[in-house]
């Protein structure tokens, strides 16, 4: 018989007695019969690794996935079924429920007890089944879906939280441009935004602060937080702001107890605003909400979308200024509201927060003030909530109720009655606002309102903020929406609708409007849009207005084309746009736009530009680097009379007990990637993000109080092996969790190893290093890994002392990728 076919055969030989062990664990197997097949010199060597590996019943570390989720990692018991062909967990009915089965609702398991065991749930459940993987210690649970409870799988076990490594945190973004003018001559403008941090166990302390030309340092919010997990909720103490669901979102210093809803199932998680317009140049993009600039970028000419907003924008208006490159500016404002309010039965959510305002302007008037909120969920559908909010002179109730409409969506309706004590002149103000909210998503067309929302308020009706503003008589003639400050609302509607089209592409449409009371004409912004690809060819078509009291009507269209020239410059696309703004202004862009270098890690666009204001001529370039320490940008850009030059940098910087790590972003909790020894080995996340000098990087972005699988790929780090390359980590909000892989560094070896003038047996076992071991194969192969230097290798293939011999592997050629080597092995 040919070596290739005696590799063969003792190979399957090899998986046929792994596959059979477990099964028939306690039947004796004939060794003889596989004495034809294997280059075995006697039956010890194989009877040693069948006791070894076989699997009995008993108590074993296993992962639970159902759905192709892993839900759990516990011990688990386990027996022999009645055939004795495979092994049983012994899960009880308490155990199903808390792993996401609908135990109380099948007819078999609803009379048993909730320590009741269920050996074999396929008694139970019609197509259920459990399959145990013996190499993997997987425990695979199938259950028809209409027996899962979807909501209980999508959350996590609270004795999996993870609250994380103790940590110093710094977080920034910085901005820049320097302009110059034939006319104004230079100027320079700076951007900074730092976000400082300290996290011992459960505790979290922030602070957000910004800097900008126009307002100086602004510390727009220091906190100290932790959560409560038997109340599903964060406590706050310092600078922060209320919930907005049921009220106006405020800023104030004080302490707040509200419902963490990213520890809830995630439909019962909230509205998050996206920015959408359109840019006639490279604009600089200001967003500011209570007077706070809380972000600020840069974007090229047409249509921009920004969606990556942090915390701080939650609930409350964004006033959204646009800067062209020539200094002329447009705003308008993207409404932050409610979806409908709507918990599940039993379900509670709540929001408890007291302190003193706190506004961004110099205004002496902040009032001390307490909130209240509460929504709890009934059968049937229907949810009931309520809230207080008061000062010495504002005092404000809601009451409401919302209804799950199934197939027809959600609808809640609420009402606001207020009284507030506006001054001397104008006394006392009571008034009434009613709010309606529905949202739906239809399956059948494919189309999502997001929401669509109606407001109307008396005469009398002021809310916290329009009060405040009231009270303190500000007026700024310079604040673009000065009227706000001396005028209440009266009426307020809000659309949000994607709809899919199929194989035609995608709209959407965002309007949103409000008026005031004794003020004519309305403040007003709408964009739509629509998108679609065509022979690998994308195009789209924008369009916006922006409208507010006493202003003409700001109108703005852009068409976008994409066409990719893979063929002749790989990951590179040709791009054309159009974009009509005020005053009969159009212009026209013609560029390239790309990724290069590892991993896309540069994207770049460079552009020509023509305007037919003036007839002028507008060139720019711009470009941004990701890597594992941080995000790099810059851009240049002119025309014939002014030339810009912007800049960014956006990172983070985080010290932690393995050392100090630089990361492109640090919101939100992030994921510490530590392999002792492996230096640049990559991480399975984002565009660049490799382990440094010390074997540490960085996740950003992972999502609190659920699963997150982090994956090393060791493909790229010479010398350093990885047998299990995925962890899995739970953080609490704002955790630095640990992702600790074991690793192996050193060469890897293919080593043949001889003895007595022949190959070691199939199946001996080598031993080396600290605690490493290795199974030698056909012809006495044997791959190793993780070897540094001179290694002795000790190899066994019995018990008796004649059954063991020893070697030596010399120092590896680290140039060699897998170095293979012979090794005599003496009997010792």
């Amino acid at each position: 018989m040919s070596h290739g076919k005696q590799f063969t055969w003792s190979y399957l030989a090899l998986a046929v007695m792994i596959y059979c062990a477990p099964a028939w664990a306690d039947e004796e197997f004939d060794l003889q019969a596989l004495g034809a097949l294997t280059p075995l010199e006697n039956s010890e060597t194989l009877q040693n690794f069948i006791d070894n590996n076989a699997l009995h019943p008993g108590t074993y570390l296993s992962v639970i996935v159902i759905a192709r989720e892993e839900v759990d990692k516990r011990n688990i018991r386990y027996v022999l079924s009645p055939d004795r062909k495979k092994l049983l967990p012994e899960l009880t009915k308490a155990d199903l429920r808390e792993l996401g089965v609908k135990v109380d609702a099948v007819p078999g398991l609803r009379s048993l007890g909730d320590e009741a065991l269920v050996t074999d749930i396929s008694q139970y459940i019609d197509q259920a089944s459990y399959q145990f993987d013996i190499h993997s210690h997987q425990l695979t649970i199938r259950v028809p879906h209409l027996w899962r409870d979807a909501q209980g799988m999508a959350t996590v076990s609270e004795k999996y939280w993870d609250d994380g490594l103790p940590a110093l945190l710094l977080g920034y973004y910085y901005s820049g441009s320097r302009d110059r003018d034939d006319k104004s001559g230079t100027s320079a403008g700076h951007y900074f935004n730092l976000s400082p941090g300290l996290n011992v166990g459960a505790w979290r302390l922030r602070n957000n602060s910004s800097y900008s030309e126009d307002t100086g340092w602004q510390t727009m919010s220091s906190w100290l937080q932790r959560d409560i997990r038997t109340l599903k909720s964060q406590f706050t103490l310092g600078e922060t702001w209320t919930n907005g669901e049921l009220f106006d979102s405020v800023q104030f210093t004080g302490a707040k107890l509200e419902t963490d809803t990213s520890m809830l199932p995630y439909n019962q998680q909230g509205f998050a605003p996206t920015i959408r317009g359109i840019a006639n140049s490279d604009a600089r993009i200001t967003v500011k909400q209570n007077g706070y600039t809380i972000y600020q970028t840069w974007v090229s000419p047409g249509a921009f979308e920004i969606n990556d907003l942090n915390q701080v924008s939650a609930g409350g208006d964004l006033d959204v200024t646009v800067t062209e490159a020539d200094g002329s500016e447009h705003t308008f404002t993207v409404a932050s509201a409610s979806v409908p309010v709507l918990q599940r039965a039993g379900a509670m959510k709540y929001s408890l927060a007291a302190g003193r305002y706190r506004s961004s302007s110099d205004s002496a008037y902040a009032p001390d003030f307490a909130q209240a909120t509460l929504v709890y969920g009934l059968p049937a559908g229907l949810t009931v909530y309520g809230g207080a909010l008061g000062t010495n002179r504002y005092q404000a109730g809601l009451l409401g109720m919302g209804k799950d409409l199934g197939t027809w969506g959600g609808f809640s309706f609420d009402v606001t009655a207020a009284g507030a004590e506006l001054g001397d002149r104008d006394g006392k103000s009571r008034g009434t606002s009613y709010r309606m909210q529905y949202a739906k998503n239809i399956l059948a067309t494919n189309t999502t309102l997001t929401l669509a929302s109606y407001r109307y308020s008396t005469a009398g009706f002021y809310t916290f903020q329009e009060a405040i503003d009231h009270q303190a008589q500000a007026d700024d003639n310079d604040d673009f929406y000065r009227y706000r400050r001396s005028n209440n609302r009266r009426s307020r509607i809000q659309v949000n609708l994607n709809q899919a089209l199929a194989d035609w592409g995608s709209i959407y449409f965002n309007a949103w409007q409000q008026d005031y009371w004794d003020l004519d004409g309305q403040e007003r912004n709408l964009s739509a849009g629509y998108s679609t690809s065509w022979l690998g060819m994308s195009w789209s078509f924008n369009y916006s207005q922006t409208q507010t009291p006493n202003s003409d009507t700001d109108r703005q269209l852009s068409l976008n084309l994409s066409i990719p020239l893979n063929q002749w410059l790989p990951d590179t696309s040709a791009n054309y746009s159009m974009n009509s703004a005020p005053h009969n202004t159009t212009s026209h862009q013609l560029g390239l736009s790309g990724t290069a270098l590892e991993n896309h890690a540069l994207s770049y666009a460079l552009q020509q530009s023509y305007s037919s204001q003036n007839r002028q001529y507008n060139a720019s370039v711009s470009g941004n680097y990701h890597a594992s320490w941080g995000q790099l940008g810059a851009g240049y850009s002119y025309t014939q009379e002014s030339q810009r030059l912007n800049y960014s940098l956006q990172g983070g910087v985080l010290a932690h007990p393995y050392g100090v790590t630089l990361t492109p972003s640090l919101n939100g909790a992030v994921a510490l990637v530590h392999v002792e020894g492996g230096k640049n080995v990559k991480v399975q996340y984002g565009q660049s993000l490799y382990t440094d000098y010390f074997g540490n990087a960085v996740v950003p972005w992972i999502s609190e109080y659920r699963r997150n699988r982090i994956t090393v790929n060791t493909e790229s780090a010479e010398n350093v092996e990885i047998p299990e390359a995925t962890r899995q980590v739970v953080p609490t909000d704002g955790a630095v969790v640990l992702a600790e892989f074991a690793s192996h560094v050193g060469a890897r070896a293919l080593v043949t190893l001889i003895y007595q003038g022949k190959p070691v047996g199939f199946g001996a076992m080598v031993s080396y290093g600290s605690n490493n071991s290795a199974i030698v194969g056909d012809q006495g192969e044997v791959y190793l890994v993780g070897i540094n230097g001179d290694t002795p290798l000790s190899v066994q293939w019995g018990t008796k002392p004649d059954q063991r011999c020893t070697g030596l592997l010399p120092e590896p050629q680290l140039a060699k990728k897998i170095m293979t080597a012979t090794v005599q092995c003496h009997q010792g």
